[in-house]
C-alpha cells in the first residue's frame, strides 16, 4: 500500500510538472484514420516517439489522449530514465503535420520491447493478476488456470454464457413468423434474463460483461470468469490493460485484468530475413493467403525470386512447399521461436544452412517514419530469483519489474521469454523490391 501511494504521488507530481492535466490537445484540421497499433514509446529531447512491433522506423507522437494520458503514463513508468515502454494505442498518421502519429487513446501500457513477443495465439482472452499471482488462459470450450494460491495448474471444460445468449437472440429474431408484438416481447424477456444472469454472477450490467465463462458441469461450479469492458490497472506492477476480470475458483473470488488473444496465422504473417556472416541476405514474405515469396542472390549477385505456400502444423512448426527457379519442388521446415524467429530445420542447401534463424520484420503500413539512433537498451529482464516477474513475463499479461522484495518461489516461475531484444531489421532493399514485384503474380495451385 505504501509503495502504491508513493507511485501515485510521484505520478501526480510528474503530471503537474509536465502540465499534462492542464488541457487537452487541440483537434487536427484534417481527419485522421485511426487504427490499433502495438509497439514501444521512448522520449528524446522532450519528444515522444513510437515504434510499432517488429518495425525499423519511428514516428513522432502527437499526444491527443484525454489529459495527455499517454505522456503521463510514460513518465510514471520511466521515471525520466528514457526507457522504452510497451503500449497498445489507437492512432493514425497525419500527413498535414509531417506524418506525426496522432494518438487518440491507449488500451495497454506496461512492458518492454520484449512484450511484442508475448504469445496469446489461439486464446480468446488472457486474464491475470499479480496479487495473488494467477493466470487464466481462455480458449473456446476450455479455460486453464495457473495459480499460486491454491498452488497448481487446473483445466476446465467451459461454455461462454454470453455467446449462448447471443445465439438464442439470433434464433429468435430470424424466425419467419415472428410478429412485431412477439419480437418486442422476446426482447423484453431477453433483457430480463440478461439482468438476472448478471445479478447471479455477482453484479455488472449486461453491457459491461462482454464474456461470461462457466464450467460445463453444473454440479461442480468450480470456475466462473467474467470479462468486463472496463480498463484495469494491476495493483502490483501498475500495468494498464483494456479489460477487467473477475474469477471464482473453488469458491474463492479473484480480481484481475485481461486482454484479448488472437488467431495464430495473424502472428505469422510478415517478412523474415537472414544475414549469414560474410554472405548475402536471404528474405521471404509470408502472406495471409499462405503464399511464400522467397528471394536470394545468384552467383552473379542478381536477386532471384522463388514462390510457394506455407502451412502451420499442429506441432508448432511451419512447412514451405517451394519451387526453385527451375520449377523443381522442394520443402523447407521451420521451428518457431518465442521471439517470432523461424529457425530452418530442413531445406534447400543452396539457399541457407540448417539452423539459420530468420528474424521477423513487420512493416506497419504507416506513412513517413524515420530511423532513430542511440536508443537506450530498455529495461533488463528480471533476475531469475524475482519469481513474480518471471511468472508474469512468461505466462501473464505484461512484464514489469516488481519491488525487490518479491520472492514467491513456486514451480510456476519458469519464464518462456529469452533475453533477446526485438531486433531492428537491416533489410536489403533490392530483395525487398523483388518480393514486391512478385506479389502480383497468380497464387500457386
Amino acid at each position: 500500500m505504501i509503495r502504491n501511494a508513493v507511485c501515485i504521488t510521484a505520478f501526480v507530481a510528474l503530471l503537474t510538472l509536465a502540465g499534462c492535466a492542464a488541457k487537452k490537445s487541440q483537434p487536427l484540421a484534417t481527419p485522421v484514420s485511426l487504427q490499433t497499433l502495438a509497439g514501444v514509446i521512448v522520449e528524446r529531447a522532450g519528444v515522444l516517439w513510437f515504434q510499432p512491433c517488429y518495425e525499423r522506423l519511428w514516428w513522432q507522437i502527437q499526444d491527443n489522449t484525454e489529459q495527455q494520458e499517454l505522456t503521463g503514463y510514460y513518465r510514471q513508468f520511466s521515471m525520466l530514465s528514457n526507457e522504452e515502454l510497451y503500449v497498445q494505442l489507437q492512432g493514425g498518421v497525419d500527413p498535414q503535420q509531417d506524418n506525426k502519429l496522432w494518438v487518440n487513446s491507449i488500451d495497454t501500457v506496461g512492458g518492454t520491447a520484449q512484450t511484442c513477443n508475448f504469445r496469446l495465439e489461439g486464446l480468446q482472452f488472457r486474464a491475470a493478476s499479480s496479487d495473488p499471482v494467477w493466470v487464466a488462459d481462455i480458449m473456446a470450450g476450455q479455460v486453464t488456470v495457473k495459480s499460486v494460491n491454491p498452488l497448481g495448474s487446473y483445466s476446465f471444460q467451459t461454455v461462454n454464457e454470453s455467446e449462448k445468449a447471443d445465439n438464442a437472440s439470433i434464433n429468435k429474431t430470424t424466425e419467419a413468423d415472428v410478429t412485431e408484438t412477439d419480437a418486442t416481447e422476446a426482447k423484453a424477456t431477453e433483457e430480463n434474463g440478461t439482468a438476472e444472469a448478471a445479478e447471479r454472477s455477482g453484479g455488472g450490467s449486461g453491457s459491461d460483461v462482454i464474456a461470461l465463462y462457466r464450467e460445463t458441469v453444473p454440479a461442480k461450479k468450480s470456475l466462473q470468469i467474467k470479462i468486463i469492458q472496463k480498463r484495469c490497472v494491476d495493483s502490483e506492477t501498475g500495468t494498464l490493460l483494456p479489460f477487467t476480470a473477475e474469477m471464482s475458483l473453488f469458491g474463492r473470488l479473484y480480481q484481475g485484468c485481461a486482454r484479448k488473444g488472437h488467431p495464430v496465422n495473424s502472428e505469422i504473417n510478415g517478412f523474415y530475413w537472414y544475414q549469414p556472416e560474410g554472405g548475402s541476405q536471404v528474405m521471404f514474405k509470408l502472406s495471409s493467403d499462405q503464399r511464400v515469396q522467397l528471394v536470394t542472390r545468384d552467383s552473379r549477385g542478381k536477386a532471384v525470386a522463388e514462390r510457394g505456400r506455407w502451412q502451420y502444423l499442429q506441432s508448432g512448426k511451419l512447412i514451405f512447399s517451394m519451387r526453385d527457379a527451375g520449377q523443381q519442388e522442394y520443402l523447407m521446415l521451420f521451428t518457431r521461436e518465442s521471439d517470432g524467429r523461424l529457425v530452418l530445420q530442413t531445406g534447400s542447401e543452396h539457399l541457407v544452412s540448417y539452423g539459420a534463424a530468420f528474424k521477423l520484420w513487420r512493416p506497419s503500413g504507416l506513412s513517413g517514419g524515420q530511423l532513430l539512433t542511440k536508443l537506450s537498451a530498455g529495461r533488463s529482464a528480471a533476475a531469475p530469483g524475482s519469481s513474480t516477474e518471471t511468472l508474469l513475463s512468461g505466462i501473464a499479461s505484461e512484464a514489469l519489474q516488481p519491488p525487490a522484495s518479491s520472492s514467491i518461489q513456486t514451480s510456476l516461475t519458469k519464464s518462456v521469454l529469452t533475453d533477446t531484444r526485438v531486433q531492428t531489421a537491416d533489410i536489403d532493399d533490392e530483395l525487398l523490391n523483388e518480393i514486391i514485384v512478385h506479389e502480383t503474380d497468380e497464387p500457386l495451385k
